[in-house]
C-alpha cells in the first residue's frame, strides 16, 4: 500500500520521463466495419479510475526496453498496435504516449470497452508473457484488476497465483461483458482486492462439455 501511494504521489516525474521516449510502428483503424481477430486476451487493466484516453502502465519494478501495446474497442470497430520504448529504466506507474487520430472516438467508449494489453517484451509479433497491468487514466488504487477475453468456452474461471506466501490466491468467474458490444471480446474477469506487487500469473480455466486447457497469463515481475 506504501509503495502504491509513493507512486502515484511520483506520477508527474515518471510520466516526464515516460514521455521523453520513443513510440515506433504505431498502425491503428477505425470502421464502422467490424472486425474480429481470434485473439483470447484483449485486456488487462485497473478498473478503479475514471476514464481517459491516456494509457498508463504499473511496473512493479524496474524495467528498461521495449513494451508491445495492444488497443481493441469492444465493439470490433478500433484497433491498434505499437511498440514503445523505454531508453531509461522506469518504475511504478508510468504514462505512456498513445499517438491516436481517433482521440474523439476513443473519448465515447465506456469504461471496459476499451481493452488496453501491455507486454514488456521487444517482439510483439508473439508475445510470451511477461504482461503488464495497464489503465485508461491514472488508478485511484491499484487493487482492482480486469481481465477482458474472447471465449467461446460455457465458463471461465480466472485465478490469481501469488509469489511465495506473500497473499492468498483469488478464484472468481468470468462474467458476460457489462456492454451492449461483444465483438472483440465478450467477457470480462474482476479480480479485486488484489495485491498487485505479489502477482506472479493469472490462470484461466475453461469448461464448455469438456475442459479446455488452461490459459495462462505471466505477469511482469
Amino acid at each position: 500500500m506504501i509503495k502504491h501511494l509513493l507512486t502515484l504521489a511520483m506520477l508527474t516525474a515518471n510520466v516526464g520521463i515516460a514521455q521523453a521516449n520513443q513510440v515506433s510502428g504505431f498502425t491503428e483503424s477505425y470502421s464502422e466495419t467490424v472486425k474480429v481477430s481470434g485473439q483470447f486476451l484483449k485486456g488487462l487493466q485497473f478498473t478503479d479510475v475514471d476514464y481517459q484516453v491516456a494509457p498508463h502502465i504499473y511496473f512493479p519494478s524496474p524495467y528498461e526496453g521495449a513494451v508491445c501495446v495492444f488497443v481493441s474497442s469492444a465493439d470490433g470497430r478500433y484497433k491498434s498496435q505499437y511498440q514503445y520504448n523505454f531508453t531509461e529504466s522506469v518504475d511504478g506507474l508510468v504514462r505512456i504516449e498513445f499517438p491516436t487520430q481517433y482521440i474523439d472516438e476513443l473519448e465515447e467508449f465506456a469504461p471496459g470497452e476499451l481493452g488496453l494489453l501491455v507486454a514488456a517484451q521487444a517482439d510483439c509479433n508473439a508475445t510470451n508473457g511477461n504482461y503488464v497491468v495497464g489503465a485508461w487514466g491514472i488508478p485511484k488504487s491499484m487493487n482492482n484488476i480486469a481481465v477482458f477475453l474472447r471465449s467461446n468456452a460455457r465458463r471461465d474461471v480466472a485465478t490469481l497465483i501469488n509469489t511465495g506466501n506473500e497473499a492468498p490466491n483469488k478464484s472468481v468467474k468470468c462474467q458476460d461483458l457489462r456492454s451492449n458490444y461483444r465483438v472483440s471480446y465478450d467477457k470480462e474477469c474482476l479480480l479485486q482486492d488484489v495485491n498487485t506487487d505479489s502477482a506472479m500469473r493469472i490462470v484461466i480455466k475453461r469448461r464448455n462439455l469438456r475442459a479446455i486447457p488452461d490459459e495462462v497469463v505471466e505477469l511482469f515481475r
